[in-house]
């Protein structure tokens, strides 16, 4: 049997090569990246492009030192002294005037590495898909190596059709030239071993000569040490295959701008990037750096003990107008909330992964979580337009300033090992879904703990991962993004819950503020009514004395004169009280007014769920149409056993048949049940404050939901006292309480582990001139994720997670329990228990 060998065509391996770098500024990207992986501290990348078009206008001496062909030549012709390109030309000459004239154009990528030997170049330079960097992924100066497929020489290919490289290793006086004719690859039948570069050893090659002699005209080489080219690589890039406008140029810079490592990484990797033509365009790359926030946090991801770790910032607050005219606020607030961390500005919090996703402990959701990898996040919230200003101590900026700046550098970004992974941040791409989060939550940042989210353009940050701790989050093969399995999706969530640190912590700020204003607000606006109901009742009780004397008929009457004058001498302390009365009356109505409106603006937020409850209306005669339906199944069974003979009876189809009639019969009630509570729920009635006695309210509660908790084999005990008080408020409200704590309930129960009586007790009493109720079941309790209680009652807030982490809870229900509480002038607390979830509720009882 004879062994054969598989070979490569040249052209194959040329375009394996090519697919990975699909624009030249992606090209130039990986060379730059070459030059940090060599331990460079200084990269230039210097245009040469004196044709960016072909020319229109030559003079007779740079037209005969282009040395054009007689071909070419014939695309101009000679006018008053010049050359100039004639009109209409032949297609087959312009292409191959474009195709001259861009050979004239030059780019060059330098840098001052480790540089290669002969070996080196020989060995590995040459030897396409190397593996050499995945293997030894860490250099000399302890950088993670960003190549390691080995196919990134193919760049200087997509650039050009020559390249020449100058190179001298850190070791040694000699130096190497090595020249590349990439055309070879378009030659029809070689393989890649017919492809041959010529490599020359130079003697006392000096890159810092060559560059400071080329490159003298641009101004930040000649500001450079003697020297600091002493070892490293030069490569000029030929023959090339794009137009190189000045806008291409441009956008190579900015390009470099978002992908080099920012100054944050503090990486001693400088880059530079020149254009000859134009020596003062350019010079350093400037990355990005914030010195001007609100807020910035730089987070610790341990995916060892499955730890965050955050530094906060805070450098919102004006600190000399909040000691002088809120330091009262914060009378008895703890940290890090406290007027002292305030001024010290920085403080650390540490969480488990667990409670910053609001996930519980399992062991395979920490093998998840492990698998996602250590990384570091450093985030700033740069707010650029003021709303309310006056409501918040906030320090004043530069609105337009504060916008260049986002629209250069704002957006999360990721870099890979000091290098950005695209498209992660760049403008428009909101990968974290900020400005959705920001749309579910419009809430002001003061005007509810927890309830605030922050919008997709008012943000930066720097996600710092690895290929060595994050193997999991994986580079797509073109490297333009990373693939989006579980992992990724998990390491978006803990991001996102980082986040949320940073927003639960400016809304629990600010808070104390907006309260502190609306108060005085409610005070300035109640005393203005105060003052125009004084006016009013003024006027009207000028009125009112004016029409009583012009209806008096005896005016002139001396005896009713007198008589006038005794009784307004008896009324004038009456007068006051009068006017005082009038004052009242007036007054309430104002108010009465100015309730009418606050309500409004709260309908408006609760429109949304309304909406729910419309639709269902909508379908009611639906609904009714489906109970009646499931009625008929009896009649259905009893036809059955009519029309089945005695022989169909002792058949298995027969037994079938009952089974499925029963389980239609049981299906049939479950519906039945949730269409007669729907249909219910919905009532006008329910919708009218009303006298609601507990026990009856409570026994009423229990009739419908005993259907869907016997199934669950869930006992619901409602203890019964016997007082005489009603409570007036909506029925509806009620329901949306304790349907939200069943429903609550019964989810815990299903995550119970153990075989136990499932039990959920509501107990009330009136105790102290309140209403006390007592809700408690033995289910699993609440998520230790949930180490401050009252993170419960947050919008949004949800620990109910699929496998990914992902959230498939609304997050609404308990924040609406303790909304209706509150609106009922009510109290909510979580209490402590050792075995499931306890819950306490005090209404106050109004004085008849």
């Amino acid at each position: 049997m004879t062994q054969i060998s598989f070979s490569v065509s040249a052209r194959t391996a040329r375009l394996i090569g090519q697919e990975n770098f699909t624009n030249a500024e992606g090209a130039i990207i990986e060379l730059v990246k070459n030059g940090y992986d060599a331990d460079a501290k200084l990269c230039l990348v210097i245009f040469d492009i004196p044709f960016p078009n072909i020319p229109e206008v030559l003079s007779i001496k740079e037209f005969d030192s282009l040395e054009l062909e007689p071909p070419l030549k014939k695309g101009f012709h000679f006018e008053n002294t010049i050359f100039k390109i004639k009109e209409n030309l032949d297609q087959e000459i312009l292409a191959e005037l474009k195709s001259f004239f861009y050979k004239k154009n030059s780019i060059y990528i330098i840098d001052n590495g480790d540089g290669m030997d002969d070996i080196t170049i020989e060995n590995h330079w040459m030897t396409i898909g190397t593996g050499n960097k995945e293997k030894d992924y860490i250099s000399q100066d302890g950088r993670v190596k960003t190549g390691a497929k080995g196919i990134g020489r193919f760049a200087l290919d997509r650039l050009g059709a020559l390249t020449r490289l100058w190179t001298r290793p850190k070791k040694g006086e000699n130096g190497y030239k090595w020249i590349m004719d990439w055309q070879q690859f378009e030659a029809p039948g070689l393989i890649l071993s017919d492809i041959k570069a010529s490599l020359l050893s130079e003697e006392n090659l000096s890159l810092d000569r060559i560059i400071r002699k080329k490159f003298s005209l641009l101004p930040f080489v000649n500001n450079f040490g003697q020297d600091i080219f002493e070892k490293g690589t030069l490569i000029q890039i030929k023959n090339l295959r794009d137009n190189w406008s000045q806008r291409e140029i441009q956008n190579v810079y900015k390009s470099l701008e978002a992908l080099i490592p920012p100054k944050e990484l503090r990486i001693p990797f400088r880059v530079f990037q020149g254009d000859i033509q134009n020596p003062k365009s350019f010079g350093e790359v400037e990355t990005a750096f914030f010195n001007e926030y609100d807020y910035k946090c730089f987070a610790r991801y341990n995916s060892t003990d499955l730890t965050v770790t955050i530094d906060i910032e805070r450098n919102e607050l004006e600190m000399s107008t909040v000691k002088a005219r809120f330091k009262h606020l914060f009378d008895d607030v703890v940290e890090p909330y406290d007027l002292k961390t305030l001024e010290e500005k920085e403080f650390t919090i540490k969480k488990t992964v667990n409670q910053i996703l609001k996930w519980s402990k399992n062991k395979e959701n920490e093998e998840r979580l492990r698998e996602v990898g250590d990384f570091d996040f450093t985030f700033y919230f740069i707010k650029n337009n003021i709303s309310r200003k006056e409501d918040y101590p906030i320090k004043s900026f530069n609105s337009s300033e504060r916008t260049s700046v986002l629209n250069r550098f704002g957006g999360i970004k990721i870099y890979r090992d000091s290098f950005r992974v695209r498209p992660y941040g760049d403008p428009g791409n909101d990968w974290l879904d900020l400005g959705r989060r920001a749309s579910k939550s419009p809430a002001g940042p003061g005007q509810r703990i927890g309830d605030w989210r922050v919008g997709s353009n008012q943000v930066a940050g720097i996600i710092n991962i690895s290929r060595i701790h994050n193997e999991q989050i994986i580079d797509k093969s073109d490297r333009g993004a990373l693939v989006e399995n579980l992992t990724f999706t998990l390491f978006k969530n803990i991001i996102t819950g980082i986040i949320h640190e940073f927003e639960y912590d400016r809304t629990k700020i600010l808070n104390p503020f907006y309260l502190f204003n609306e108060e005085e607000k409610k005070r300035v606006e109640q005393e203005r009514i105060r003052q125009e109901a004084i006016i009013l009742a003024e006027k009207l009780y000028e009125a009112r004395i004016v029409k009583e004397e012009k209806s008096n008929h005896f005016d002139n009457d001396p005896n009713f004169s007198q008589q006038k004058t005794n009784s307004n001498q008896k009324n004038t302390n009456s007068n006051t009280e009068q006017k005082e009365e009038f004052r009242k009356i007036i007054e309430d109505s104002f108010q009465q007014f100015r309730t009418d409106d606050e309500k409004d603006a709260e309908i408006a937020q609760v429109r949304n769920l309304a909406s729910l409850g419309l639709i269902l209306s909508s379908f009611a005669h639906e609904l009714r149409g489906l109970k009646n339906n499931i009625n008929e199944i009896p009649q259905l069974e009893a036809i059955f056993e009519k029309i089945a003979s005695p022989e169909l009876k002792s058949s298995y189809s027969y037994k079938d048949g009952k089974n499925i009639i029963e389980l239609l019969k049981s299906d049939g009630e479950k519906i039945e049940h949730w269409v007669d509570y729907s249909l219910t729920a919905i009532k006008k009635d329910k919708r009218k404050r009303t006298n609601l006695n507990f026990n009856e309210y409570f026994l009423s509660l229990k009739k419908n939901w005993n259907k869907v908790l016997q199934e669950r084999n869930i006992y619901l005990n409602t203890i019964e006292h016997k007082y005489n008080y009603n409570f007036r408020a909506f029925e509806i409200d009620m329901n949306t309480i304790f349907g939200n704590l069943i429903s609550n309930s019964i989810d815990s129960f299903n995550n119970l582990s153990e075989i136990i009586a499932r039990e959920i007790t509501i107990d009330h009493k009136i105790e102290d001139n309140k209403i006390k109720i007592l809700y408690s079941d033995n289910g699993t309790g609440l998520p230790d994720v949930f180490t401050n209680k009252e993170d419960i009652f947050l919008a949004f807030t949800t620990s109910k997670k699929d496998k990914n982490g992902m959230d498939i809870g609304t997050g609404l229900g308990m924040y609406l329990v303790k909304g209706v509480v509150d609106d009922n002038n009510g109290i909510i607390e979580v209490l402590d228990s050792k075995k499931g979830f306890k819950l306490k509720i005090e209404f106050p009882t109004r004085i008849k």
